[in-house]
């Protein structure tokens, strides 16, 4: 038998129904206050049972306070208060978590969360049959604290960079609604180097030269390379068809986010009836 006492008997509640569900095996429970009681029926507890209770001990501790534990770094910790940057950040946390994030930088380096729970409870239940919760948490579950603010500096790490990028993003809007087109429709054909045509179907020459707009940019806070993002906005079509089979890339993405109802992706294939 084991037995874990939490400071209120709702938690206790808690963890029996994660127990319950989770193992299918004939068990006993007991609670009493604060204090839930786990045995095999009729058994002694075997390795595999402590194996299948630590691993549900350790989803009981990330669903009940991870969350919570998270904010709490994200607020005392690095002093982000204001409730929508903490949501924006936590977010990001949970997308690293569920494995959509696999492409930010250090993320191979970081510890396995559970791998960690799992080694403190395991040398917890080999030592003891009755346990404090409280104490779990105060004395043993430091690194796994540890743990969750390297999570969360890397995603603070991410938000700021998603907010530069926003922030680019407005101020070249900004530049596309303040300039006349000079074309109205422009299609554009994803090769290597890009192809641009007008509304004619006439390629546009000397690209790079358009406007001689770069040196401008600097008046809007921009230090930026010539390429098709720059070119685009300084033609300021009121139309844009990308012909390419990568609307996800990166640049396709930031001139969705540039130009936004003015873009409309087509399968490269289809390009034939305008590239002649």
């Amino acid at each position: 038998m084991i037995s874990v006492t939490f400071e209120s008997r709702h938690e206790a509640v808690s963890l029996n129904t994660h127990i319950a569900e989770a193992i299918k095996e004939p068990l006993h429970f007991q609670i009493h206050k604060e204090t839930l009681t786990i045995g095999l029926k009729g058994d002694a507890l075997s390795i595999d049972f402590r194996k299948k209770l630590i691993d549900v001990f350790v989803e009981f501790i990330i669903d009940t306070y991870e969350k919570k534990w998270l904010l709490d770094i994200i607020s005392s910790t690095f002093y982000f208060k204001d409730k929508h940057d903490q949501e924006e950040i936590l977010e990001i946390v949970q997308s690293i978590f569920d494995g959509e994030r696999t492409d930010l930088p250090r993320l191979d380096i970081l510890p396995s969360r559970h791998q960690i729970l799992k080694e403190a409870i395991h040398d917890i239940f080999e030592d003891k049959k009755s346990l404090s919760f409280q104490s779990i948490i105060r004395f043993r579950l430091h690194k796994y604290r540890t743990c969750l603010q390297k999570y969360v500096e890397l995603a603070i790490d991410e938000y700021k960079l998603q907010q530069e990028y926003q922030a680019f993003v407005d101020k070249l809007r900004r530049i596309v609604r303040a300039y006349r087109p000079l074309h109205h429709t422009i299609y554009v054909i994803d090769d290597q180097p890009f192809k641009l045509l007008d509304e004619n179907y006439q390629y546009i020459k000397n690209v790079q030269s358009i406007r001689s707009f770069y040196p401008l940019l600097k008046q809007w806070g921009i230090e930026a390379e010539p390429s098709i993002l720059l070119t685009l906005i300084g033609l300021a079509p009121k139309n844009i068809f990308i012909y390419t089979d990568r609307p996800e890339y990166g640049m396709m993405q930031t001139l969705q986010n540039v130009f936004e109802e003015r873009v409309t992706f087509l399968p490269k294939s289809t390009a034939a009836t305008i590239n002649k």
